[in-house]
């Protein structure tokens, strides 16, 4: 199952999501999974299938905007995207494996916008639209309680 290692060194495009509201929307977990492959069973073949820490982050972040044909726009920091970041509670390249479940997200930006921030969470946010974001991103990224950008 998830043989996300012998996709990617087959040159597959691997893309990170969940199966909410199957699974609990929790990327850290996915993110952690990918690389350990740790669930409620035990370990799923983490010597043959586990991948990097690298290869999760970019397959949940610049391959899940590939995924949803929005790569042009989003996905990695380049000039020119949506200036869409989080700011972590933990440097997951660094913290134990094991650790990276349970991350929490200290700022959010959409658009280069602060929709939410850990230390003023009753502020109102300074973003209260998203016109500054390319247009096709409204199709998938509106308001929504999953990232807080409620309005």
């Amino acid at each position: 199952m998830y043989p996300a290692r012998s996709l990617e060194r087959h040159g597959a495009a691997l893309a990170g999501g969940s199966d909410w509201p199957v699974d609990p929307l929790d990327s850290f977990n996915q993110i952690r999974t990918a690389i350990d492959r740790n669930g409620d069973d035990g370990a799923l073949y983490p010597e043959r299938e586990g991948i990097s820490r690298a290869t999760s982050l970019r397959m949940h972040t610049a391959g899940s905007a590939h995924q949803l044909r929005i790569d042009r726009e989003t996905g990695v920091l380049t000039p020119g995207r949506a200036a869409d970041v989080i700011v972590l509670d933990r440097d997951v390249t660094r913290v134990p494996v094991k650790d990276i479940t349970g991350t929490k997200v200290r700022l959010t930006l959409a658009g280069g916008r602060r929709i939410w921030d850990a230390d003023q969470p009753g502020a109102p946010a300074s973003a209260t639209s998203f016109a500054a974001r390319p247009a096709s991103l409204a199709s998938v990224h509106g308001r929504h309680a999953a990232c807080g950008c409620q309005g």
